[in-house]
């Protein structure tokens, strides 16, 4: 039986010293569906946002972060946030944020560190 995503609260400090609390939960990726419809003029699903996501996808970054900033509560205008939030200082931290998140919203809960082991194990040989 699969488990469910879990979803992630992370804090991510930029390069102005301002920290944004971000939620990555189910929430963050029906806002960043509608912020690709709102915003970029293209409806997509999860599915669709995931797979930009996996690639770095500058468009899927940018909505799901802001989705997840919209989710934890964050008050935060679009406009704030694409000219002074998602910029090329922020890149890297928002980016890490968002691929932490992601990865651990995926993991299989009882798969936590199987790679690792079994990395270690077939280096072991």
């Amino acid at each position: 039986m699969e488990r469910a995503a879990k979803a992630q609260s992370i804090a991510v400090k930029l390069e102005d010293g301002k920290t944004y609390r971000m939620d990555f939960d189910m929430a963050a990726l029906a806002n960043a569906e509608g912020i690709f419809e709102d915003k970029f003029g293209k409806s997509v699903g999860v599915d669709a946002i995931i797979a930009d996501l996996v690639q770095a996808k500058a468009r899927a970054m940018m909505a799901f972060a802001y989705g997840a900033m919209l989710s934890a509560g964050e008050k935060i205008t679009w406009e704030d946030f694409a000219k002074s939030v998602y910029t090329f200082e922020n890149y890297n931290a928002l980016a890490d944020a968002v691929t932490t998140a992601l990865l651990r919203m995926m993991r299989p809960e009882d798969g936590e560190g199987s790679a690792e082991k079994n990395a270690d194990s077939r280096g072991a040989s």
